[in-house]
């Protein structure tokens, strides 16, 4: 989700979405997991979204998860979407004298005030998945994020080799992007790294021209993904290549594909798909479908991510650097990883929702 990230959709458990909309009916600010009891302390939780999210709630449940087998007590909370939701909830670790806190934020600005509490009060911050303005990620303890530019880069390449494969030299290719969030950094990291992959192959085919058909943004919500894949297929039925910028949409862009007629009731379709985030889902289809529609998807691993996210938090608090969170600002980034249908049977586990490692 974004902001990474920034995505909410792909099913949870009936269960588990019950309890949740339970859990957050009353402000939205109850806990989407803790445990108790530990004497390390607590290591608080803010997540952008929980509830419906089943990228956020994959790091959600992997941050505490982390935490309690390190010791600590673990609290996460869903903000709903919402920054003043994530400042209160902030302040409520706050108060309640957590040791560090950790955020999926709600913008790359519009935390700004609960950042500064948590400074003021001693309490280090780190930010996870989806960023900050660099202001505010120079004032917190470690930004911990997948390298999104690199890994679209790798995924924009493939995707453009797999359309010239279709289309031939000499052609001309549509290009449209299925984006998350207009004027987030997420949206357009991912943006800019596909882009500079498409280009990079592209430059070697000098013969083929590339027609971008304008982003329209779904906001990674499956119904407004499906009418903003609808506008712009109902536009432009000669679509060759869509970029979906989050795998948790993905259903919406392949029944919008099939609603207009471009992709038949079995998956098959000449137009050439690229995804991002390693959805389970899209990883299996992958392995099973050599000739997959979907030619390449980018890993942005959540649980890894949490896992250090809470790894940081530790070492924050504790004084004891882990080493692998540096530069200015502190940053610890994820390596670049793009899977193929070729080789995505390597990334399949069964009980992860995304893939890549715990």
């Amino acid at each position: 989700m974004v902001t990474k990230r920034a995505t909410r959709f792909a099913l949870i458990s009936s269960l588990a979405a019950a309890t949740m909309i339970f859990a957050t009916g009353c402000g939205g600010t109850a806990p989407a997991a803790s445990s108790s009891s530990n004497e390390k302390g607590l290591i608080g939780i803010s997540m952008r979204f929980i509830a419906g999210n089943s990228w956020l709630s994959t790091m959600s449940d992997g941050a505490v998860k982390s935490g309690q087998a390190k010791g600590y007590t673990m609290e996460a909370v869903d903000a709903q979407g919402s920054a003043q939701t994530q400042i209160q909830q902030m302040r409520t670790f706050i108060n309640k004298g957590a040791k560090a806190i950790i955020i999926e934020p709600v913008g790359d600005r519009n935390v700004a005030s609960g950042i500064e509490a948590a400074k003021a009060a001693g309490i280090p911050v780190i930010v996870v998945n989806d960023r900050v303005s660099e202001e505010l990620a120079a004032k917190v303890s470690c930004n911990v994020h997948d390298d999104g530019e690199a890994t679209a880069a790798l995924v924009g390449e493939k995707a453009a080799a797999a359309a010239v494969a279709k289309k031939g030299e000499n052609s001309t290719i549509s290009l449209y992007i299925q984006a998350l969030f207009p004027q987030e950094l997420v949206t357009q990291s991912r943006e800019n790294g596909f882009m500079a992959g498409w280009e990079k192959y592209m430059a070697q085919h000098p013969g083929v021209t590339t027609k971008r058909i304008p982003n329209n943004y779904g906001e990674a919500l499956p119904d407004k993904t499906l009418a903003a894949m609808r506008n712009v297929l109902a536009g432009n039925p000669d679509i060759d290549v869509v970029f979906n910028q989050t795998d948790v949409v993905m259903p919406a862009v392949t029944e919008a594909l099939k609603g207009s007629g471009l992709m038949d009731q079995q998956g098959n379709t000449k137009v050439v798909i690229a995804g991002f985030d390693g959805g389970m889902d899209v990883i299996k289809s992958m392995a099973t479908n050599p000739s997959s529609p979907i030619v390449a998807d980018g890993l942005n691993q959540p649980a890894l991510q949490a896992g250090y996210a809470v790894d940081e938090a530790i070492a924050a608090m504790s004084g004891t650097p882990t080493g692998k969170c540096s530069g200015s600002p502190a940053t610890r980034v994820l390596p670049a990883l793009a899977v193929t249908p070729q080789d995505a049977s390597k990334y399949v586990t069964e009980g992860l929702a995304f893939a890549g490692q715990e």
